[in-house]
């Protein structure tokens, strides 16, 4: 199990190799040998014959589970495979959902219980996605937060001693045992007047990255690679920004925290995870102001439209109950974007943002594109690219920028 890092790419990396019983010992070797030889083979196609389809990417939230698979042709991106596998919760009885809180109703990851609450209720449906996507390798992140993504400022050393000190760094942070971690970094861009080396490193416990890739590879899936939310950002933002030295602000709106990055050239510069402003506490105030159920007040937030046209009068706005709502949610939002902001500009003089780019479930709020922009006086745009003509029905297409970016990974990774 190693970090790798290669033509300035920047993800975790694991050689996966799972411990599965077969009952003999040499039929095992020789099954996980043929494994590792034809992922192998899968990465050399990708990287010599520039095969068009990237691994299948899996975003594993703790309200769903996003897979997405990119096709990349000379001039674009496409989305040529999505599936999404909800809480098993949202199919339970009303009077149970009625006894429940968002957090029971929305509540896969825990540290502990990731996989077994998580993947482990979904495998049935995984497995019969064979036919969707085309081969077997994936790479995966844990949204919300649960692989730790961080910049760290370090002295100047050799660049072959920075991965030890910031495996260091890490465990003394997290109080953890250096063995129970798993680390990788890579070099950012220099602060103006630095005398620090910036750094970008992500982190998982080593237990739960096997405990994964063997849910995973119950359902049919070999984990090539896990990778931190702000990097998968960084990737589907360069998918869509035609400017890729501009400074792009992305983010991702999730259902326990909102995730802001600062991208430049397909790289996260710099992010901030927004614990407080996740879908979920708004969620939980509609639930409680309509007297609903969690997951109808989901339904409703996402279904919403005002009636109401811009130009009329305010008062009028603020008359409806959900909108009131919605403007005091999209005022801390604002908030934390404008101080994002601000930080990016005098750190980074060079790198300044001209664009927004929402990502996530919450990126399916209706008109939030618009009313971002009129706050924030910033350019705001929904992520989407093209879809394979084979893509049909109603998919909200922000919801897997996440997955894409892992997806594209196929393409990176030696």
């Amino acid at each position: 199990m190693t970090f790798a890092e290669c033509n300035d790419s920047y993800f975790v990396s694991f050689r996966l190799r799972p411990q599965v019983c077969w009952g003999d010992r040499d039929f095992d070797l020789l099954l996980r040998t043929m494994r590792q030889l034809f992922s192998q083979l899968d990465r050399l196609g990708n990287r010599v014959f520039n095969r068009s389809y990237g691994w299948i990417g899996v975003d594993i939230g703790c309200h769903a589970i996003h897979l997405a698979q990119v096709r990349r042709t000379e001039s674009s991106w496409q989305l040529s495979a999505v599936w999404s596998v909800e809480h098993p919760s949202t199919y339970t009885t009303e009077a149970a959902q009625n006894e429940s809180t968002g957090e029971e109703t929305f509540a896969w990851l825990t540290s502990e219980s990731i996989c077994n609450e998580g993947l482990a209720q979904t495998r049935d449906y995984l497995r019969n996605l064979n036919t969707l996507f085309k081969g077997r390798n994936c790479a995966a992140t844990l949204n919300d937060g649960m692989i730790t993504y961080r910049e760290m400022e370090l002295p100047q050393c050799d660049p072959s001693e920075s991965l030890a000190i910031v495996h260091s760094e890490i465990a003394i942070e997290t109080e953890s045992e250096l063995e129970e971690l798993v680390a990788g970094c890579w070099q950012l861009p220099s602060r103006p007047r630095s005398i620090t080396t910036s750094y970008g490193a992500a982190s998982i416990k080593e237990s739960t990255a096997l405990l994964l890739a063997n849910d995973l590879l119950s359902a049919g899936f070999e984990c090539q690679t896990l990778d931190a939310v702000p990097c998968a950002m960084a990737r589907a933002t360069e998918m869509v920004i035609e400017d890729k030295q501009a400074g792009t602000l992305a983010i991702d709106l999730g259902y326990k925290q909102a995730t802001i990055a600062l991208v430049q050239a397909g790289q996260p510069i710099l992010s901030r995870a927004l614990r407080n402003i996740g879908l979920l506490p708004f969620i939980e105030q509609i639930a409680k102001s309509f007297e609903l159920t969690v997951s109808d007040s989901q339904t409703l937030l996402f279904q919403f439209a005002s009636s109401r046209s811009d130009s009329e009068d305010c008062s009028e706005q603020f008359a409806n109950p959900l909108q009131q709502l919605l403007n005091h949610y999209l005022q801390i939002l604002s908030l934390e974007i404008e101080k994002t902001v601000d930080f990016a500009s005098r750190t980074y003089r060079t790198i300044t943002p001209v664009k927004l780019l929402l990502m996530g479930d919450g990126a399916r709020i209706p008109s939030l594109e618009h009313k971002l922009a009129s706050r924030l006086g910033i350019p705001t745009q929904t992520w989407s690219i093209e879809r394979s003509g084979n893509l049909f029905g109603e998919h909200h297409i922000s919801s897997f920028a996440i997955a894409a970016g892992l997806s594209s990974l196929a393409w990176e990774v030696a």
